[in-house]
């Protein structure tokens, strides 16, 4: 009898398994939504303070704010939004607890990120992979608002181009200070930026919205989200291909690390409210970046020898120039692809012609918008040339000064003081210093960067010294391109190989994505407007530079030690 009984349960069991099975990636997607609704119901609240600014999406009307109204009925939002009235226009307060709410929305979210990504790999495929993260990718685009101001800086020049036909790169938003796009800008004393890539890109959707018609602010606003949405999604379909390409040439076959992998990026929730809800640029940066490694990868045949025709270098080159022609950042990657070349024996003609295709391309976008030199007054007035901010720079300006300001010295400025100018040259200066030592090991030691796996390493190494020491004047979303590249790393390396100690570490790499995203619970006006008592002049918002870095830093650092512990444990019980 107990025989037949089992026989007659194991069928059930196994079914109800299978069907747990096929439920857990639409039960992981839907608990992903829904605290990507949280996090949408809370950033509207005005206790936040100014961390937080209106996406216009509430012209359509009050729909965006229906989480909000949902989760927090009696709340007052901010700003003050268009047919908004009644009990949500209460005075601005300071909250901790709206700040508290907001650090919970993010680690719920990245929890869950970690729970999809230690279960989905095993029962998900392709498909699934690229539908969850458009559906993720559409909630962050219905998101009411925007923490960072830059996407109104984007319309401006986009405007200034398309509707005042002048020069983005050269004329001050002042000179457009009648159009309705100026009352959403924070810098309003600078030209553009970016390069002529970005600024094209721009004038391109704002002149198919005139075309259409849509002359308004918010069809921008949604045409550039929109915009950071297709890169995103483009950008995972090519480290799945660049992925598979490499594991298939090198022969390191795991279709769940590869899932795995590009499901990492994919679902990075920094990555996705960067490109859906602030539609950051650095976004399309990764990419251009990363379809040139595609176009150099594309044709490897597993068996023969890496060999590449010039069509494909010089394809490379030119995509690498437009990312560099859209943040002048990019340039810290050159040096790594023609050491790359130059050590793979390419016939040296065809180096050279990758060099000048990648120069000449530069030159020739600029070259429309030079204006007679005028491009480079931005140097003078733009911050990242002189100022710190959320940068261990920042942290350490912060703290002198107010040490100093401790022990009887004068409450030095926020802005322009004689130790701002110090750090951020000492970081420049270690920014210089790590990147030609990182060049002349290169040169001296062409192992290190003889594979494609390995060049993508150095680009890791070499993004990440610039985000920690080149960007004295740092936010969030520089650390996108090296995820691109960690996503790439983490697929094609094997766990044991001496390299990925750190940057195949996907708990270092995971929880610089939860430091980076939490980051703004520190520009809440809790922290920001509040002081902290020994140092004069010192708020808690400082901390920020500190915060984002030391977190992986030290669960990085207790790894290694852990790796080195149990490495001499082994070779003592060897004895």
């Amino acid at each position: 009898m107990k025989t037949t009984i089992e026989k007659i349960d194991q069928p059930k069991i196994d079914r109800s398994s299978a069907t747990y099975r096929n439920l857990q990636p639409f039960v992981i997607l839907l608990a992903m939504e829904c605290a990507l609704f949280f996090l949408a119901a809370i950033l509207p609240l005005r206790g936040l303070g100014t961390s937080s600014s209106d996406a216009l999406l509430t012209q359509l009307g009050l729909w965006p704010l229906f989480p909000t109204f949902l989760l927090f009925p009696h709340s007052a939002v901010s700003p003050a939004l268009p047919g908004l009235h009644g009990p949500f226009l209460y005075a601005s307060t300071i909250s901790g607890k709206d700040t508290a709410l907001l650090f919970c929305a993010f680690l719920s979210i990245f929890l869950l990120y970690l729970l999809a990504l230690r279960v989905l790999p095993r029962s998900i495929g392709k498909r699934y992979l690229l539908l969850s993260t458009l559906l993720l990718a559409i909630t962050c685009c219905l998101v009411p608002v925007v923490t960072s101001s830059d996407i109104f800086s984007y319309i401006a020049y986009a405007r200034i181009g398309v509707i005042y036909h002048l020069n983005p790169l050269t004329t001050l938003p002042t000179a457009i200070r009648n159009d309705p796009i100026f009352a959403h800008l924070y810098w309003i004393g600078q030209p553009s930026a970016y390069g002529p890539t970005w600024t094209l890109l721009t004038c391109l959707i704002q002149w198919l919205a005139v075309t259409l018609g849509l002359k308004g602010l918010l069809s921008m606003v949604l045409g550039l989200r929109l915009l950071g949405l297709t890169m995103h999604l483009g950008s995972t379909a090519l480290i799945w291909s660049t992925s598979g390409h490499l594991q298939r040439y090198y022969d390191f076959l795991s279709a769940e690390k590869r899932l795995r992998a590009t499901l990492a990026f994919a679902w990075n929730p920094l990555l996705l409210f960067e490109a859906c809800v602030n539609a950051h640029n650095d976004t399309t940066l990764l990419f251009f970046i990363l379809l040139g490694i595609w176009f150099l990868v594309r044709n490897l045949r597993p068996g023969y020898p890496l060999r590449l025709s010039l069509g494909e270098l010089l394809l490379a080159s030119a995509l690498f120039a437009l990312a560099t022609c859209l943040k002048l950042n990019a340039l810290v990657l050159a040096p790594g692809l023609l050491l790359f070349l130059w050590i793979q024996r390419q016939k040296m003609l065809h180096v050279l012609a990758a060099a000048m295709t990648y120069l000449g391309l530069i030159m020739l976008l600029y070259a429309p918008f030079w204006q007679h030199g005028a491009i480079f007054g931005v140097v003078k007035v733009n911050p990242e040339a002189s100022r710190n901010i959320n940068s261990p720079a920042d942290f350490l300006t912060h703290l002198y000064n107010g040490l100093a300001a401790h022990f009887g010295a004068r409450i030095a400025a926020p802005i322009g003081s004689p130790a701002e100018h110090l750090f951020h040259t000492a970081s420049l200066a270690l920014f210089l210093i790590l990147s030609i030592l990182l060049c002349w090991r290169t040169a001296h030691n062409p192992k290190f960067i003889s594979t494609f796996p390995r060049l993508i390493r150095w680009m890791a190494i070499a993004w990440l010294c610039y985000c920690l020491t080149g960007a004295s004047w740092y936010w969030p979303w520089y650390i996108t391109t090296f995820f691109g590249f960690s996503a790439l790393i983490e697929a094609t390396s094997d766990s044991q190989q001496a390299f990925s100690r750190f940057l195949a570490w996907p708990p270092v790499t995971r929880l610089l994505a939860f430091s980076m995203l939490s980051f703004y619970c520190f520009s809440t006006s809790a922290f920001s407007h509040t002081p902290l008592s020994m140092l004069p002049g010192f708020h808690w918002a400082n901390f920020s530079g500190l915060w984002i870095w030391t977190v992986p830093l030290l669960v990085a650092s207790t790894l290694g030690l852990k790796r080195i512990y149990c490495a001499l444990s082994r070779s003592w019980s060897l004895r």
